[in-house]
């Protein structure tokens, strides 16, 4: 059995399986926190098995404790079982951090796996004051720019065309971290387009390019950071930051607005506060009994202060996107040049 371990923000998630095939895609989604000065004493905060097997683990026979258009959920005690109506089975005790995934359905694993590390793992980087946004975010000159867009809103079409700019460097396509202060920092996982972008250059296309087909949201076709390392930055925190919500038009122009505070906290309680379009998954992040929802309230709380910090701390603008995202990214440069000196 082969494992790898990541260590995102902090947390320690070790991955073990016999199927490598899949170890290989969350090697390559997760690369840059993959551990590879591994100890002996590293102490591991979530365990994750992967077993390929059409066998059904044992189940509790007992009604379903909660059912979404993912999966019917049973809990006992702290431990859940998920049925993902047949294509695969997991079983998570909350109480150790343990978890294992079944099933021979390479996508449907693969997306089970990849949605659970960021669940587990996004509830302990919650607690502990590192919340995830629902943004893109760049980097240029010493500022973050983080914009925040609805899923299908054209994330990642216009953080593909601000890279153009050999002066912008990708901090997150997806889930850039808050902390307590306000500050913003990388979080950089593997893009993904419906059709690589001609202009984005890959470094062995052959292995960084793969893709990845979610059931609800179909085939996506992924780069994988490690080809494009020098586009990418690891670890940073910024303090000087903008941040825009876009929104679409129909128009061949784009233009950027200031805003008021009140309107750019709207998005930033949608899209971090309540983390709607953050790949989160409901099996994986609430679970049963007083304590967690103690936990969930305090939560709920931390991110209220974090993205009430980053809302006082940032620049806030609109930006109106249309037709020509080119012409979108172009303007977003402008305006950066034009404030990079801004205490």
């Amino acid at each position: 059995m082969q494992r790898i371990l990541l260590d995102i923000s902090g947390v320690n998630i070790s991955i073990s399986s016999e199927w490598n095939e899949i170890l290989d895609v969350l090697r390559k989604d997760f690369w840059g926190f993959c551990n590879v000065n591994v100890s002996e004493k590293l102490k591991i905060d979530i365990e994750i098995k992967i077993i390929k097997s059409t066998e059904k683990p044992e189940f509790p026979v007992k009604p379903t404790s909660m059912q979404t258009q993912n999966a019917l959920t049973y809990d006992l005690g702290k431990v859940r079982y998920c049925d993902y109506y047949g294509k695969a089975f997991t079983v998570i005790d909350f109480e150790k951090e343990d978890a294992r995934i079944y099933g021979e359905d390479f996508d449907k694993i693969h997306e089970i796996a990849y949605l659970m590390i960021l669940s587990r793992a996004g509830k302990i980087l919650d607690l502990k004051g590192l919340h995830k946004l629902h943004a893109f975010a760049v980097s240029f000159n010493g500022i973050a720019f983080v914009c925040m867009m609805p899923s299908k809103g054209g994330k990642s079409t216009l953080l593909s065309e601000l890279l153009k700019d050999s002066r912008i460097k990708m901090l997150s396509d997806d889930i850039p971290m808050v902390d307590s202060l306000g500050r913003v920092s990388s979080f950089p996982l593997k893009l993904g387009f419906n059709e690589i972008p001609e202009h984005l250059k890959v470094t062995n296309p052959s292995e960084n390019i793969y893709t990845m087909n979610r059931e609800l949201h179909g085939l996506k076709k992924l780069i994988c950071i490690k080809g494009i390392e020098d586009r990418v930055e690891l670890n940073s925190t910024y303090s000087k930051i903008v941040l825009a919500e876009g929104f679409r038009i129909h128009s061949d122009k784009s233009e950027i607005i200031n805003t008021s505070w009140l309107s750019n906290f709207k998005g930033l309680f949608r899209h971090g506060v309540i983390g709607v379009g953050s790949p989160i998954v409901i099996e994986y992040f609430w679970e049963p009994g007083i304590r967690d929802f103690i936990k969930k309230t305090l939560i709920f709380f931390k991110r209220l202060l974090a993205f009430t910090s980053l809302s006082l701390r940032a620049k806030k603008i609109k930006i109106h996107i249309g037709n020509q995202p080119g012409i979108a990214a172009q303007s977003i440069v402008n305006y950066l040049e034009k404030i990079s000196n801004y205490n």
